[in-house]
C-alpha cells in the first residue's frame, strides 16, 4: 500500500503549483451477493416447427406417425421435435394426445422460440455509498498492515432486490452463441447477502497555489481509477473547512 501510495503522490505532485494538505487512508464495506439464475436461447420459429404447434392447435395427433405423414416429414425427426417441444413446455400429453400449452400459444403468436437453460450462479458486488453493484476483479487487491478506519460518510442504505440484480445481470451475461441464437436473462431465482469486504481507498486533500482551489482526489483500489463520486462528497461536505 505505501508503495501504491509514494506513486499517487508523485502524479499528483507532477504539477508544481499543487501541494499536499493530507494524506488519508481508509475503507468502505462493499457487499456480496451470491445470485442464482436462468437464461433462455431465443430462436427465430423455424416453418415446420410452427406448422407443427398449429396442427396441434387444430387437430388430435396421438403418435409422431400421424404427423410425420400428415406434414410429409420423417417420422424420427418429427419424434425429436415432439421431445424438444414437450422439454421446452410448448406441448403436453393430455388424454392422449399432443395438445399446446400456455407457452406454445404464445410462440405460435411472436414466432419465437425460447429453450430454458440450466440454472447459474453468479457473485456480484455492491457498494451502498455508490449504489452501484462493481465489475468483477480477476487480480488481488492491494493489502494493507495498518487496521483501517471505516469511511467518514458511510452509510447502510441497502437499495437491492430482483429487478435490479436482474438489470445488472442482463447487462453482462447476455449474449449471442456461435449458431447466432440470442442467449438472454430471464429471471432471478434466488439472491443471498454474503459477507461484507472491507475494500481500501487512499485520499488526499490538494492546494493548487495558481487557482487558489482545494480540492480532494480519492483513489479507488478495486476500480483501480481515482472516484468523482467520493471526491465530490468529500468536497462537498469539507471544502469550507479546509479554508479555515
Amino acid at each position: 500500500m505505501d508503495k501504491l501510495q509514494k506513486k499517487l503522490l508523485s502524479k499528483l505532485l507532477e504539477n508544481p503549483s499543487v501541494q499536499i494538505k493530507k494524506a488519508v487512508i481508509w475503507h468502505i464495506p462493499m457487499t456480496n451477493y451470491t445470485v442464482a439464475f436462468h437464461r433462455v436461447k431465443r430462436s427465430k420459429m423455424d416453418i415446420l416447427m410452427k406448422m407443427m404447434l398449429l396442427t396441434f392447435e387444430q387437430a388430435q395427433i396421438r403418435r409422431a406417425a400421424n404427423l410425420a405423414e400428415m406434414l410429409l416429414v420423417e417420422e424420427l425427426f418429427i419424434e425429436d421435435l415432439l421431445k424438444k417441444m414437450q422439454r421446452t413446455g410448448l406441448i403436453r400429453l393430455e388424454t392422449g394426445s399432443y395438445k399446446l400449452t400456455s407457452k406454445g400459444q404464445g410462440q405460435i403468436k411472436t414466432g419465437v422460440m425460447e429453450e430454458e437453460l440450466e440454472e447459474e450462479s453468479a457473485v456480484l458486488s455492491y457498494s451502498t455509498i455508490h449504489d452501484e453493484f462493481w465489475p468483477e476483479r480477476t487480480d488481488p487487491l492491494p493489502e494493507s498492515d495498518e487496521v483501517l478506519p471505516v469511511y467518514r460518510y458511510a452509510n447502510d442504505q441497502n437499495f437491492i432486490d430482483a429487478d435490479r440484480i436482474l438489470h445488472v445481470l442482463a447487462e453482462r451475461r447476455n449474449s449471442v452463441d456461435e449458431d447466432g441464437f440470442q442467449i438472454i436473462v430471464a429471471a432471478v431465482n434466488s439472491f443471498e447477502e454474503q459477507e461484507v469486504e472491507n475494500i481500501t481507498f487512499l485520499e488526499f486533500q490538494l492546494y493548487n497555489k495558481e487557482q487558489d482551489i482545494y480540492y480532494a482526489r480519492v483513489w479507488n483500489t478495486w476500480l483501480g481509477r481515482w472516484d468523482e463520486t467520493l471526491e465530490k462528497q468529500i468536497e462537498d461536505k469539507e471544502r469550507l473547512e479546509w479554508r479555515k
